[in-house]
């Protein structure tokens, strides 16, 4: 069946690995320039709805002072500004992540084991993601609710209605600490969690190694 022959460089390099690899990291290289952009249109997005949340907060405040009123406006611009650029820290660092775990699949060696290793780091992945995710969260809006005195989430529209504890977070200063809190440990328990099980992959992987190793010897 020599007229199969030419396929023999794509089935072995499929076997050992390369193409999963490289399929892998192409894959989070374009994923890291979709969050880069989600990043950028974020912030736009933000931007322009506290605009018009500034001009809804004016309507209200129609009858009373002009002081008020422009004190409302100013408050509700700084701490959409403030979350803006805590979306727009997100997708350039969540971009990172994922361009720098694309050149970590990239430069896996040649192993009998194909997929698991990419898992580990894959898994790795998921951790950092949600570390830096809930971490941002977590600061911007209790930022965003000490100096507007207000959840952020509800301008998020069906994002702000799924995330944990978004609906439940209260307003001032304690609402702000309390909203700080709840995310920063979610980031550590999902970092965590997923090292965890990407150590235990890693730590599988090497035993099996070991072992075949030592069946040889």
């Amino acid at each position: 069946m020599k007229i199969f022959g030419i396929l023999d460089p794509f089935f072995h390099a499929l076997s050992d690995g390369k193409i999963i690899r490289l399929t892998v990291a192409w894959v989070l290289r374009i994923l890291a320039v979709i969050m880069a952009l989600i990043g950028l249109f974020g912030f736009i997005a933000i931007i322009a709805l506290s605009f018009r949340a500034n001009n809804s907060a004016a309507d209200v405040a129609g009858d009373l002072a002009t002081n008020t009123a422009g004190a409302i406006s100013a408050t509700i611009i700084i701490g959409s500004i403030l979350l803006a650029l805590f979306v727009l820290a997100w997708g350039y660092l969540t971009a990172g992540i994922l361009a720098f775990r694309a050149r970590s699949v990239k430069e896996l060696g040649d192993s009998h084991f194909t997929v698991l290793p990419v898992l580990s780091l894959l898994l790795r992945l998921n951790g950092e993601l949600a570390f830096v995710t809930y971490s941002l969260l977590g600061v911007g809006g209790c930022l965003f609710i000490w100096i507007t005195n207000a959840s952020p989430f509800p301008q998020l529209g069906v994002l702000g209605d799924t995330l944990p504890f978004a609906g439940h977070g209260g307003a001032g200063f304690l609402g702000g600490l309390e909203m700080a809190f709840f995310f920063l440990l979610i980031a550590f328990s999902l970092i965590i969690f997923f090292y965890a099980l990407a150590e235990y992959i890693a730590v599988q992987v090497e035993i099996a190694m070991n072992t075949r190793g030592s069946r040889k010897s």
